[in-house]
């Protein structure tokens, strides 16, 4: 079983000023190097950038419950996730969108998925998650991609692991590491709008779920999917406890 994310970065343009700005192209190769290259039972979740970020901005979303944000926000996202199950679908896969503001919950904390992902795989299905806003007692929370993959790779056990970015891997001192186990050196990105922790965000959690994932570039989704080393292994397993 693989779980793969997609980068909101490398589907959208997250530019300053940017929103709903989809990069069709990069999500058709996407599609043809996934379709080309599967060997495994795959979920596949993605980022939503411009399509979610600026609006959670533009409301608040962050910081009080806002109804019409939420809904603004969520058919933003939905959109997005279309284009992406589109093309997957016209490279002969057979992917099933799962929106999370209407299969998942979070109570007290804790995330709550929905019980059919792993059925779907079984039937032959590539379940398309994205990011998004999740309910939460009584009121609205943003839910990143990056979380939800590393619950769901927990959930369904996964075999591998990947963060398919707009970077070579995780940059400490001005280069790419081959292996990590903590945070220490690691900035966040500037210049896009990102309101789910950018890099650090990602390597954190990761680690505080006590998985090993790999953060490559979205050009090696090939190498990833064959089981080859790509980018940074970021080494999460021993952090558990």
């Amino acid at each position: 079983m693989i779980v793969l994310k997609i980068g909101g970065a490398v589907i959208t343009d997250k530019s300053p000023k940017s929103v709903n700005v989809a990069k069709f192209e990069t999500i058709e190769r996407i599609a043809k190097k996934i379709a080309e290259n599967i060997e495994d039972d795959l979920v596949l979740v993605h980022g939503v950038g411009s399509f979610g970020h600026p609006h959670v901005i533009r409301y608040g979303l962050l910081k009080e419950k806002n109804v019409r944000g939420v809904t603004v926000t969520h058919l933003s996202c939905v959109s997005l996730n279309m284009i992406v199950c589109g093309y997957l679908s016209q490279y002969g896969l057979n992917p099933i969108p799962i929106h999370p503001l209407s299969s998942f919950r979070l109570v007290e904390g804790r995330l709550i998925l929905p019980d059919n992902i792993e059925s779907l795989v079984r039937d032959g299905m590539i379940p398309v998650v994205h990011g998004d806003m999740v309910y939460s007692n009584g009121r609205f929370e943003v839910l990143s991609g990056d979380r939800i993959t590393v619950e769901i790779a927990k959930a369904l056990k996964a075999d591998r692991v990947g963060f398919a970015t707009d970077v070579e891997g995780v940059i400490v001192d001005g280069r790419v590491v081959e292996e990590i186990r903590e945070l220490e050196g690691i900035g966040t990105a500037e210049g896009k709008e990102d309101v789910t922790g950018g890099m650090r965000g990602k390597v954190e959690m990761i680690l505080k779920n006590g998985i090993d994932a790999y953060i490559f570039h979205f050009e090696d989704i090939d190498k990833f999917l064959k089981g080859e080393k790509v980018g940074t292994l970021v080494r999460g397993v021993e952090h558990v406890g």
